[in-house]
């Protein structure tokens, strides 16, 4: 059985780059709809931030094997222009607890991935 940074590599990063892309169209359209085009989904709104923003490490790290400190930083500044623009749209509002909500969800994919970089 193969450890799974050695699994991880197999896989061309070209499938990585599409996956993430396709991700981050999808959750930026969500996230900038307004709150009655919303699409039902019965979980907690922050939980929502948290899986979104974790996904988008993963995959951001997979795609571009970019140190993950930059990676991390640029997820999080994604997250805060996200909330900058919401509150620019009718039935959206600005929230520091959604920001806190995308942190925590970068958080533990970046400790994820550092743990799978090791030897």
């Amino acid at each position: 059985m193969c450890r799974p940074a050695e699994w991880l590599q197999g896989i061309d990063s070209r499938w990585w780059l599409t996956a993430f892309w396709l991700f981050w169209c999808t959750s930026t359209a969500v996230m900038l709809l307004p709150a009655q085009q919303l699409p039902a989904i019965n979980i907690w709104d922050k939980a929502e931030h948290a899986g979104t923003f974790f996904v988008l490490m993963l995959l951001a790290w997979l795609a571009y094997r970019q140190p993950l400190q930059r990676l991390a930083c640029l997820l999080i500044a994604y997250g805060i222009a996200i909330e900058c623009i919401q509150f620019f749209i009718p039935s959206r509002s600005f929230s520091v607890l959604d920001i806190v909500a995308d942190t925590t969800g970068v958080l533990p994919a970046w400790w994820i991935a550092t743990q799978v970089q090791r030897p």
